[in-house]
């Protein structure tokens, strides 16, 4: 197998907002951090050909706040291809967005798919409408199945909502509540690696054949503990990205990228 080399940059739960911030827990800074991180994406030498956003783009999802994110995402040259969170909004994603954003597909959910060379991206919109969980109904999951007939032999899978356990109940509760069992049967033909956001704390898992990442959150992090029972305390940690760097055999290499 031999592929062209490619640098996918992972961001998650950047939490902007223009007025008011649902969870309550995203600064008031929140634009001038992500002004940073876009900064340090466009110093990178060479820059990322991908920007992925595994969800929570916005704290609200008004109409203002993604003609806000649109604007601090304007200098990035590179395709950003992005799935919904829990705090985002499907109508004034797709509408302040739409033709921003990559792979976008037609239709009520916010699914993506980007093809390079050697490399396929599929984008799962994991959202319950009001709630906190994330689901694949089989409309969802029937999808997935069609677009994996086809696909390079590296295959991502972006979603907000991890599909694997985090090792801490609180947050397990809060994941990939419905469909998890068929997602699994979908995807486990071949190995895939797979992209999250939600848990706010940069975490790696070997999944079976698979590879999970979440990333952290540049708005708050938790400090999750492994074994613990407790509810995640948020936590002041140094915040980094990963930039997933495929090579021209099918491996990767993940780097951290660490913001001040």
């Amino acid at each position: 197998m031999s592929m062209t080399l490619m640098l996918i940059a992972h961001l998650s739960d950047l939490h902007l907002y223009t007025e008011r911030s649902e969870t309550g827990q995203a600064p008031a800074n929140i634009r001038y951090i992500v002004e940073g991180i876009v900064s340090d994406l466009l110093g990178l030498q060479p820059q990322p050909d991908l920007v992925v956003i595994s969800g929570d783009l916005a704290d609200g999802g008004t109409e203002e706040d993604y003609l806000l994110i649109r604007q601090l995402l304007a200098p990035l040259t590179m395709p950003i291809m992005a799935v919904p969170g829990n705090h985002d909004r499907r109508e004034a994603m797709r509408l302040g967005l739409g033709d921003r954003l990559t792979g976008l597909q037609e239709g009520k959910f916010l699914h993506s798919r980007v093809d390079a060379d050697g490399v396929t991206l599929l984008g799962l919109d994991s959202v319950i409408v009001g709630q906190p969980q994330g689901a694949l109904c089989s409309k969802r999951l029937d999808w997935l199945e069609g677009e994996l007939r086809k696909t390079q032999p590296l295959t991502f899978l972006v979603m907000h909502h991890p599909p694997f356990m985090t090792g801490n109940p609180h947050w397990d509760a809060y994941s990939l509540i419905e469909g998890r069992e068929r997602f699994r049967q979908i995807i486990d033909a071949s190995p895939k690696r797979i992209l999250c956001g939600h848990i706010h704390q940069p975490l790696h898992i070997q999944w079976g054949l698979h590879y999970g990442a979440i990333a952290g959150s540049p708005a708050f992090q938790y400090n999750l503990v492994p074994g613990s029972k407790a509810a995640p305390a948020e936590n002041q940690v140094a915040y980094s990205y990963p930039l997933h760097h495929c090579q021209p055999d099918g491996s990767v290499l993940v780097h951290l990228r660490h913001i001040t």
